[in-house]
């Protein structure tokens, strides 16, 4: 039996994951502001908005479990209009970024901790692509948009993986980035509007179930990857040469996130 964290496991891929994980009989906790958890799993309520909610669920989880054996950041949102968190960053960022990092950062004692310890990110895995990372303006002050927004989250998301191993050198931690792809997850609700009822038609008529999507990761935590960094597009490879994987960018990356939550 493994002990599995998964955030935005209250819907979407994150909750077929868990469901799929309590079935099997694993002890599962999942992280979301929702007042429910799927049968069997157990609930963490929490704003990875913030630095310092962030930090609150670190704290929380790292006090439940002696030990992590999967950790899945799935926490995402796509928000139509910009939104500034209570420390100043755009929220999209906080998301895919911030809360990422620092959970990664809390839990390392606790992965370590496992016999085979691994950290699912599902993010950009460099595609599709976009402007990148607004290093001068990362809280979009010269205008939002909100695909831009999370292009610049899943790029900094990728980039949390490609740093982990000179970040940790020698660490058990095997980091898997992987972009499931279109999923037929609800995002059209958030989007919103024509685009968004549009985006729900498509996805119910091309799109994976978020069951399918869900086995896709549920396969790097029943096998992890002998490497320590693994990326992934909805189950084919991604060669970790791509200059979205520079590790000196990674480290800018890093050295920024230190700065945001000291």
């Amino acid at each position: 039996m493994a002990n599995a964290v998964i955030t935005g496991g209250t819907n979407g891929i994150g909750r077929a994951l868990a469901e799929r994980l309590a079935r099997e009989g694993h002890r599962v906790a999942v992280v979301g502001r929702s007042a429910a958890a799927p049968a069997g799993v157990e609930l963490v309520r929490g704003d990875l908005g913030t630095v310092a909610g962030t930090a609150a669920v670190a704290g929380q989880l790292a006090s439940q479990f002696d030990v992590v054996d999967h950790l899945v950041l799935g926490a995402g949102r796509f928000n139509p209009r910009r939104v500034i968190t209570a420390d100043g960053l755009e929220h999209t960022f906080a998301l895919y970024a911030v809360s990422r990092f620092l959970l990664v950062e809390r839990l390392l004692p606790v992965l370590e901790r496992s016999a085979a310890p691994v950290v699912v990110s599902l993010c950009g895995v460099a595609g599709p692509r976009g402007p990148g990372i607004r290093w001068d303006d990362l809280a979009h002050h010269r205008g939002y948009r909100p695909f831009h927004a999370v292009s610049q989250g899943a790029r900094a998301a990728d980039l949390l993986g490609a740093g982990f191993a000179d970040r940790h050198p020698g660490s058990a931690v095997r980091y898997v980035l992987h972009n499931p792809m279109f999923v037929d997850s609800g995002l059209g609700a958030q989007v919103g509007g024509l685009r968004g009822r549009a985006l729900d038609v498509a996805a119910r008529l091309f799109a994976r179930s978020t069951a399918t999507a869900a086995g896709q990761v549920h396969r790097f935590l029943v096998d992890p990857p002998a490497a320590p960094l693994t990326a992934s597009r909805a189950g084919t490879p991604v060669p970790l040469d791509r200059p979205e994987f520079d590790r000196a960018t990674a480290a800018r990356l890093y050295a920024l996130l230190d700065g945001f939550t000291a």
